[in-house]
């Protein structure tokens, strides 16, 4: 029985020793736990209130202590409002109220947002969430973990990031250049107000689209260049300027210069392009040459036809002496012969008097839609009206400008014939006339062959020709009339469409 008796005595000892080392190990779990717990608590960069339901502390995180300046030994048990507003009473948060009084009534999460003055003066915005916190067993929630997240240096960040992106919206959209981006599927992801003006597209219209929409057709598929940078990294084009052709809205292509910049995020890609429309710089470069050829021609011309003036009249003059000496009708008919074509030169000679001359324009007030009539009523006599038609639009609300009309009116006479006689079985030559900013503009136009785009370098210099019969010369003066008046002459056109002729005159 003894044996017995101390045999259940030693599995009692061993049976308690085994229940005290697990509640040791249970214990030091615990202790490890709430160590865990703490370091949690009071490392997070939140600042953390424990609560009852009567506002009383029951425990603060080492944040909410040093950004208030406090002591815990010192805040436990009081109110928190006490704490945080020096107040005698709960705080008022907006049209709430006091969160804590919210999550007492419902017992759930509640959310609020505040301006805070703190202890030293600083205006600080935070977010405060309200936790229930649940106890197995209990039926009313007695406690309440309050975060408060202090999103001042946030809100700034937002403000600043606000302020940075209006500031590059202003510089972006007050660019004179047009600005545009694409992602890597080659969608248009940034259009600025100058790429607007430029292309004659809405920023809606092409937002998302592809590029393809601005590019000529002779390019081909341009997103294969893409394609082949997205494959090699290769930026061959970025850092330099390059010249090519765009398309607008209306189908027209024109000149632009390009830059190009590519940025790399973990989103993607981006490809950004800096586009200068250079549809002006390239008119003046044509007309500074243009002005430079005839400059050059004329001195030659004016040389040739000093020296040729008086050995015609001596030859026509001794002809004519020659021929009232002679009875043979043979002999005369040479003469003759000789004579016309010494007056056919002298003609010449005299057309070249016209182009090398200083042009001294006899200016006064006139309404050009009058001067236009007056050439319509004229060109119209002198053609068939059912083989060629004349249409005109010309603006009632043209202002009269200083010129010399006879003048103007030898201009539009030359270009009109010129229209009638590139349309050898008829068509019709169409007048328009409107307002420029500080000046008018007529347009004529035809519906002939056209002018090919290396004729259209050389049409005002003298002797340049594609009729078979013509001297040359009536584009050259007609330029020169235009251009003693201030004023601009030029033609476009495309092969088998026709050809118009641009003249802008100013106002004074």
């Amino acid at each position: 029985m003894d044996d017995d008796h101390h045999r259940e005595e030693q599995e009692e000892i061993e049976r308690l020793r085994r229940e005290l080392a697990q509640r040791d190990q249970e214990l030091e779990q615990l202790r490890i736990h709430n160590l865990f717990l703490n370091t949690v608590f009071d490392g997070i960069s939140e600042e953390i209130l424990v609560l009852d339901r009567e506002f009383n502390v029951q425990d603060a995180n080492r944040v909410m202590l040093e950004r208030y300046g406090l002591d815990k030994k010192a805040i436990l048990g009081r109110k928190c409002y006490e704490i945080k507003e020096e107040s005698g009473a709960p705080c008022h948060m907006g049209e709430k109220g006091c969160p804590l009084s919210r999550a007492v009534e419902t017992g759930t999460r509640v959310e609020s947002r505040y301006r805070h003055l703190d202890p030293k003066g600083h205006n600080r915005e935070l977010a405060l969430i309200m936790y229930p916190i649940l106890v197995p067993g209990e039926e009313r929630i007695q406690y309440f973990m309050e975060i408060a997240r202090d999103e001042t240096r946030f809100r700034t960040l937002i403000e600043q990031l606000r302020a940075s992106q209006q500031r590059f919206r202003s510089i972006l959209d007050t660019a004179t250049n047009a600005v545009l981006s694409i992602n890597e599927s080659h969608e248009i992801t940034l259009f600025n107000n100058a790429a607007e003006r430029i292309f004659g597209y809405t920023r809606e219209e092409v937002m998302g689209r592809d590029l393809g929409i601005l590019v000529p057709e002779k390019y081909g598929d341009h997103s294969r260049y893409v394609r082949r940078f997205l494959e090699r990294r290769e930026a061959s084009l970025v850092g330099r300027t390059i010249s090519l052709t765009a398309r607008r809205k209306t189908g027209e292509e024109f000149p632009i210069e390009l830059s190009l910049s590519f940025l790399e995020l973990e989103s993607g890609i981006t490809i950004t392009a800096i586009i200068r429309d250079i549809t002006e710089r390239k008119r003046l470069e044509k007309m500074l040459l243009q002005s430079e050829r005839l400059a050059a021609v004329g001195e030659a011309v004016a040389h040739v036809v000093h020296e040729l003036k008086n050995p015609l009249m001596i030859i026509g003059g001794f002809t004519s002496q020659i021929r009232n000496a002679m009875e043979d009708e043979r002999v005369l008919q040479k003469l003759d012969m000789i004579l016309e074509e010494v007056a056919r030169v002298e003609r010449l000679v005299l057309d070249l008097g016209d182009f090398t001359k200083e042009y001294r324009l006899v200016k006064r007030q006139a309404d050009v839609n009058s001067v236009l009539q007056d050439v319509i009523k004229v060109m119209g006599a002198a053609y068939s009206p059912e083989r060629y038609a004349i249409m005109e639009y010309l603006d009632p609300n043209l202002e009269e400008i200083t010129c010399d009309p006879d003048k103007l009116k030898q201009v539009f006479i030359n270009i009109i014939s010129n229209g009638i006689e590139a349309m050898g079985e008829g068509g019709m030559i169409t007048i328009v006339s409107g307002s420029i900013p500080d000046g008018i503009e007529i347009r004529i136009s035809d519906e002939g062959l056209g002018i090919s785009e290396e004729d259209l370098q050389h049409i005002f210099e003298p002797f340049f020709t594609t009729r078979e019969r013509g001297s040359g010369l009536g584009l050259a003066i007609s330029y020169k009339i235009i251009q003693a008046h201030g004023g601009e002459l030029s033609a476009v056109s495309r092969p088998g469409k026709g050809a118009t002729f641009i003249i802008r005159l100013p106002c004074g």
